[in-house]
């Protein structure tokens, strides 16, 4: 609700009508709020029917004397209809992973298999976390494969799960929750040699393969992963056996899992090889 005062007042409050607001209420401890430059923008917390009462008020003469009001009064209807979710994400210490919306029902979550936590690799268990959701009502519900979203609660973030936001209007949407893995390699060598698999603290996404090979410019990469990821360079597939130079360490390739169903939802590692 914004409104604006065009008069000329030493003072105006306006009471909103919802909790605490209420001007019927004015002498239980409800208060109103005072416009700042004849302009106030004030949001519901709740919908409903509720009554706004200005009052504009004026001294005439010196030390206060003189009060003069001016008061006027109507009715706001808020309306509830929030459906759209701002963001999904899971809190997993020691890091927050935040979900990603493709099109228009299609969440995306995607977490490592591993953390760096402490200095030392911790395995993320996906199959009992918590979910966190930020909507900006407070009256709409979310439920999760039928079931009234519990903020407590432990989700298994191995499957899809089905997510129906109901507002306080009766408006509805419906959206899918997918969880992918960041890819890796299921066997690797560089130049006939086994790799050392370093992971980044920070970045989730980022692995770095590294071995002591005798020629680091010229490394044949052999490697085997599951159907649904494929290694790139450059937006260009790179197979099983090609050559790779470990001494060009600003070289990024991505590794990506998609989803076999949708291609727009995939999840990508960053993937550096490096000379031990």
């Amino acid at each position: 609700m914004e409104i604006t005062f065009n008069g000329v007042a030493d003072q105006v409050v306006v009471y909103t009508g919802d909790e605490g607001h209420d001007y019927a209420l004015r002498e239980q401890s409800n208060t109103g709020l005072v416009m700042n430059k004849g302009q106030l923008t004030y949001s519901y917390a709740v919908p409903g029917r509720f009554h706004v009462v200005v009052i504009a008020s004026t001294y005439d003469t010196y030390l206060a004397g003189g009060l003069q009001t001016a008061t006027t009064e109507f009715d706001v209807t808020v309306t509830d209809n929030i459906v759209d979710i701002e963001q999904i994400y899971s809190n997993i210490t020691p890091n927050v992973y935040y979900a990603e919306l493709v099109g228009d029902a299609d969440w995306v979550l995607r977490i490592p298999t591993k953390q760096v936590y402490n200095k030392r690799e911790v395995a993320l268990n996906a199959k009992r976390q918590r979910l966190s959701f930020d909507i900006a009502s407070d009256s709409t519900k979310i439920f999760i494969d039928d079931d009234l979203y519990d903020s407590r609660a432990y989700y298994d973030l191995t499957q899809a799960h089905q997510i129906h936001v109901s507002a306080y209007s009766g408006a509805t949407r419906d959206y899918t929750l997918h969880t992918l893995v960041y890819p890796e390699f299921s066997s690797i060598t560089l130049g006939g040699k086994k790799v050392t698999l370093t992971r980044d603290a920070f970045y989730q996404d980022l692995i770095v393969y590294s071995a002591a090979v005798a020629n680091p410019a010229e490394a044949a990469l052999v490697y085997t992963c599951t159907d649904d990821v494929k290694l790139y360079a450059d937006g260009v597939e790179v197979p099983s056996g090609a050559v790779v130079d470990l001494t060009d360490t600003e070289r990024v390739y991505t590794l990506r899992r998609t989803l076999p169903d949708n291609t727009s939802i995939y999840a990508d590692t960053r993937v550096r090889f490096a000379n031990e």
